[in-house]
């Protein structure tokens, strides 16, 4: 079950008409410094900085992201915060 919630208002010119999503652990009721989901056309995910839409959103495959939670899950990444 997910509790991710929307981001209104979060269209990237790279990437326009996309949902996007962010964690429920951000503030939901703006654009925050979160980190939005998306999930391309193609079947790809778009990985966006919500409050600045000007900057070109990275694209991962499912698998590439899924190895990038599967280590942050793991704690590889907590150094960094």
């Amino acid at each position: 079950m997910s509790t991710a919630v929307t981001v209104p208002g979060y269209n990237p010119p790279a990437l326009p008409g996309l949902t996007w999503i962010k964690s429920s652990k951000s503030n939901v009721n703006h654009l925050d410094d979160s980190i939005g989901l998306a999930l391309t056309a193609g079947g790809r995910i778009a990985i966006g900085i919500t409050t600045d839409p000007s900057q070109a959103p990275l694209i991962a495959s499912r698998a590439k992201l899924r190895a990038f939670i599967d280590g942050a899950r793991a704690g590889e990444f907590d150094h960094l915060i």
